[in-house]
């Protein structure tokens, strides 16, 4: 059995939410939006095994003259140009451990922009200089974080 994938606070909880609310209500778009959003504050982190498909608001929530409400242009969250940076998209300690320091260095450099790149240390904890501002110094700084972390980690179980 796979161990299905973790979900944080971001663009694709919020589309699992989205795709259920939308498959199993009769909401209108408005209302459905809002407990999307509150469901995406309640919930922190989840795991799910699988991810629903993206569903046109159902016929029920038909508009008051009987018209199906046309479903909205919604982005994909998986559209990697639109999709707004998620720090928690991996682990840097899953992937060091499994992978090692090249791997985690071949992840790295798929996070672009030195924003994003400090916005992947604070969430993954990782304590890096916040004057560093050039992309290879700061990804060589996660690096060394995730290795030190990993190091602590080690020492204290032995």
């Amino acid at each position: 059995m796979s161990q299905g994938s973790q979900l944080w606070q971001n663009e694709r909880m919020k589309a699992f939410f989205r795709a259920h609310v939308r498959r199993e209500t009769a909401l209108d778009e408005k209302a459905a939006e809002k407990l999307v959003e509150a469901l995406t504050k309640a919930v922190n982190f989840m795991r799910v095994w699988q991810m629903p498909e993206e569903t046109p608001a159902p016929a029920a929530a038909a508009t008051e003259k009987g018209k199906q409400k046309p479903a909205p242009d919604a982005k994909t969250p998986d559209s990697k140009s639109d999709a707004p940076f998620d720090p928690y998209a991996f682990s840097a300690m899953v992937v060091l451990t499994k992978t090692g320091r090249e791997g985690l260095a071949r992840k790295l450099t798929e996070i672009k922009g030195a924003d994003n790149l400090r916005k992947f240390a604070e969430a993954q904890h990782l304590g890096i200089d916040r004057r560093l501002t050039k992309i290879d110094d700061l990804r060589k700084a996660i690096l060394l974080a995730a290795e030190q972390r990993l190091a602590d980690r080690r020492a204290a179980a032995s």
